[in-house]
């Protein structure tokens, strides 16, 4: 997985930032056994935002992780390569949420990253998340 490092090749760039953090363009993932299946997608810039993300397929088993050619070209990813998704935690009283509607992907192999925002989606922006 990604490391913590805040070195050039582990830093995932966001060309156009993050819907309401356009600003921030460069982000950390940071994993670790102790909050297991959840990913902190760090800010590596002074006053940028973290999140916390998990696996959409663990809020939603049946997700489906597919991306229009043109997203793909953005994240110069090839057909056969591998993407990180991730979907963006938020705390609730009632219980976290995840939001399945607007995914963030990341190509890997170049570390670009881009937040897929679809205006129509069988998924919701605020899915309860199930007992891990």
């Amino acid at each position: 997985m990604m490391t913590t490092q805040d070195s050039a090749d582990s830093v995932v760039t966001f060309p156009e930032g993050l819907p309401g953090f356009e600003a921030s363009r460069r982000f950390l993932l940071i994993t670790s056994p102790d909050f297991a299946p959840f990913t902190c997608v760090h800010g590596a810039d002074p006053g940028a935002p973290s999140f916390l993300a998990i696996d959409p397929r663990r809020a939603e088993s049946a997700y489906r992780c597919e991306l229009p050619a043109a997203d793909r070209a953005r994240l110069k990813a090839a057909e056969n390569t591998t993407l990180l998704w991730l979907a963006l935690v938020a705390p609730r009283e009632d219980g976290p949420t995840v939001n399945l509607r607007a995914p963030l992907v990341i190509n890997p192999d170049t570390m670009l990253g881009l937040q897929v925002v679809a205006a129509e989606s069988e998924y919701p922006l605020a899915a309860k998340l199930r007992e891990m």
